[in-house]
């Protein structure tokens, strides 16, 4: 509820500043401490459970191989210039992936590690690859740096050699793999050619002893020059469509899907050609990567579908450059028929001499350009150089990569500073309760009579030992020099000048709006400070449903209670004294009474305060909280003042306006407010160390 009172002033300060938070971090001191010992204690332990890491790296320089020429010297250059007859195309992408694979890595982790089974050994290369980093410097580059991280460093180093040479193995491997199918295909081809050519020869050579023939061929040397020229073309043309048809038959075969294809076979078709290296290439990859996974990875299937998009072109590129052979044979056919034609009119010996001997040629021509296949494919599986080569060897720093211990330890304190500053400032940001005198003054027009401090004699004597002992309630003493001591001699001069006279308006009653605001520890030590200056004071413990104060000062015997009631008719036997304070009289409650209320509102009250108030300086009246009971109304008839005792840390802000409303109603008679448990020294409490507490901490009852 806001304050009704147009004259209230509003608040000032009711956020949290720099400075009150630097003076707040200053009276909660010990919190950093403890926080820095946690923080820095939880990263101590979690660097010391930690295993050092070490990381080590090396370059490797990816081989770009060259297209290939074919073996076959059909225009006088060297064709031997470039080994690498069966072609393996190099992509710098795809040696990063193999390199970085399970089934390299696998064979890497056998090596260097020893494992006992497969299982183990693919488990061990799978920790090989988190603890591996492949990177490439651009899209242009050809150089791939590794770097590996491991607790040993002699592992480490042992590990990146192992995967350069357990790819190399696995690509010469592989590359001698297409030579062989290729090697394959030739000896097949070779051997049928032998046939066919042992038959030619027998053939000719009978033809000949049956005709008597020697020499025929003056008789058609010009038709059939032109004729041969023309057969040679067919034979060319037949020998590309018919390893064409070969290379078809293969991919149309389901049964040979994961087959690699024959390359360098002849076919004068360079987007084949590189069709079909990119296909092996691929293939091979498929292979290598299902090592240790299973077909449904989303790696594999992707490589299928790829496989399935090249091997459709491979199928559309072949069958175009078919249809182009059909059209350039039929034209050499052409050609040919129309030298035979001439030759027709020969005998029909010659012609036939003729037709049998071009056939052997075209077969003794296809031997030889299979023949020198045969010897590149030979001399490719013989070259055994790689396409990977370390730049360097395996290098790094001999201080742990991980775990950075200086970064740990500083984010650790740094943590460790911080978190005491959020929970201050997230607690003193939700606080929303009465904190020091300034809220009262902004909040009210009820006068602020004092402030007494904090008293947490634990703090004062650095005796953290004692701080659950039972604590005196009576804390002012005679000489005494504490915050608290002054406080109430503050009080105590506020309160003199407020009652100049003696006998006239000296009738105090203290009460408070909760339980737990510590009135009773006010009220008992405030009689103390007036009567350590020889004023004659009377405390009276109002209270006559818990009487706190009667047993603060030990005064156990027959009392007000008991005197309303009508027990008893001089008060003077009722009251006690305290050795140490002579000049103070006790009337405590005495028996405790079922019916406080009927009791305060009967006649004998109203006499008793006109008897005693000419006696004494000071009359102290300790009466109970005035939210929930009607006691404090009654005994407020009889009394000159009010003193409302407010807790900081208890009491919220928002309900100081219902308090000013109800002083204005005339609700409490004259009154003023003590504000009690505030820090000593300013807002935060760092001037005397006394830090800010919500508890309540005099170790009194909670009625009190």
């Amino acid at each position: 509820m806001e304050p009704t009172n147009p004259s209230v002033r509003r608040p000032t300060d009711e956020y949290l500043t720099i400075t009150d938070l630097w003076y707040l971090c200053l009276a909660h001191w010990n919190w950093f401490v403890v926080s820095l010992i946690v923080c820095i204690g939880v990263a101590a332990l979690y660097l010391w459970h930690t295993p050092n890491l070490y990381t080590r790296e090396v370059a490797v320089l990816v081989k770009q191989e060259s297209q290939g020429k074919s073996a076959t010297n059909t225009t006088g250059d060297n064709d031997f210039d470039n080994l690498g007859l069966v072609q393996q195309t190099t992509n710098v992408n795809n040696v990063q992936r193999q390199l970085s694979s399970l089934g390299v890595l696998t064979e890497v982790a056998r090596r260097v590690m020893h494992p006992k089974t497969d299982r183990e050994a693919l488990r061990m290369a799978e920790g090989i690859k988190q603890g591996l980093k492949t990177e490439i410097d651009n899209d242009k580059s050809t150089i791939i740096n590794i770097k590996y991280t491991n607790v040993s460093p002699a592992t480490a180093e042992a590990v990146l050699r192992e995967i350069v040479s357990v790819y190399n193995e696995k690509w010469i491997a592989d590359k001698n793999l297409m030579a062989i199918n290729t090697s394959r295909f030739i000896e097949d081809r070779l051997r049928l050619l032998e046939h066919e050519l042992g038959n030619v020869d027998d053939s000719i050579s009978r033809f000949k002893v049956r005709n008597r023939i020697t020499d025929l061929e003056r008789v058609s040397d010009m038709y059939l020059q032109q004729q041969s020229q023309s057969d040679a073309e067919i034979l060319r043309i037949t020998s590309q469509r018919s390893m064409a048809r070969y290379i078809l038959d293969i991919l149309r075969d389901k049964s040979a899907r994961h087959q690699l294809l024959p390359t360098n076979s002849g076919i004068n078709n360079q987007v084949a050609e590189n069709q079909i290296n990119q296909y092996n290439t691929l293939l091979l990859q498929l292979k290598n990567n299902l090592v240790g996974t299973s077909s449904q990875n989303p790696l594999i299937m992707k490589q299928e579908a790829e496989l399935d998009d090249i091997r459709r072109n491979i199928l559309s590129t072949i069958a175009n450059y078919i249809k182009t052979l059909d059209i350039q044979l039929q034209a050499q056919q052409g050609y040919s028929g129309e030298a035979g034609s001439k030759i027709s009119s020969n005998p029909n010996q010659a012609k036939h001499l003729v037709s049998v001997e071009r056939e052997q040629k075209v077969k003794e021509n296809l031997y030889l350009y299979l023949l020198q296949k045969k010897e590149e494919n030979e001399i490719s599986m013989t070259y055994t150089a790689v396409n990977t080569q370390m730049i360097d060897m395996p290098h790094g720093s001999d201080n742990p990569t991980s775990p950075n211990k200086r970064l740990i330890l500083f984010v650790a304190a740094f943590f460790g500073l911080l978190l005491p500053v959020v929970v201050l400032f997230t607690r003193e940001s939700l606080n929303s309760t009465v904190r020091d005198r300034q809220d009262i003054e902004h909040n009210t027009n009820i006068p602020l009579i004092c402030d007494i401090p904090l008293y947490e004699p634990y703090r004062q004597h650095g005796l953290l030992a004692n701080r659950f002992k039972k604590w005196p309630k009576l804390v002012v003493e005679a000489g005494k020099q504490d915050i608290v001591n002054e406080a109430f001699r503050l009080f105590r001069t506020n309160l003199e000048f407020m009652t100049p006279h003696r006998g006239e308006n000296n009738v105090y009653i203290i009460t408070s709006v909760y339980t737990g605001s510590g009135k009773t520890f006010v009220a008992t030590n405030l009689a103390l400070a007036l009567s350590l200056t020889g004023k004659r004071i009377l405390f009276v413990d109002g209270d006559l449903r818990h009487a706190s104060a009667s047993h603060i000062f030990q005064a156990t015997g027959k009392g007000l209670a008991d005197y309303l009631a009508g027990q008893e008719d001089d008060v003077d036997d009722l009251l006690c004294h305290v050795d140490q304070y002579p000049t103070l009289d006790i009337l405590p409650v005495g028996t405790i009474p079922p019916n406080p209320t009927e009791l305060l509102s009967g006649d004998r009250l109203a006499s008793l305060f006109a008897g005693l108030r000419p006696r004494y300086d000071f009359v102290i009246v300790d009466c109970p909280p005035a939210e929930s009971l009607a006691d404090v109304g009654i005994i407020e008839r009889y009394a000159d003042r009010t003193l409302v005792v407010v807790r900081a840390g208890l009491f919220e802000r928002r309900r100081l306006a219902d308090l000013d409303l109800a002083v204005s109603n005339g609700k409490y008679k004259h009154a003023s407010v003590a504000l009690n448990g505030t820090q000593g020294g300013g807002r935060y409490g760092y001037g005397y160390r006394y830090g800010y507490r919500y508890g309540y901490r005099y170790g009194y009852n909670k009625e009190s």
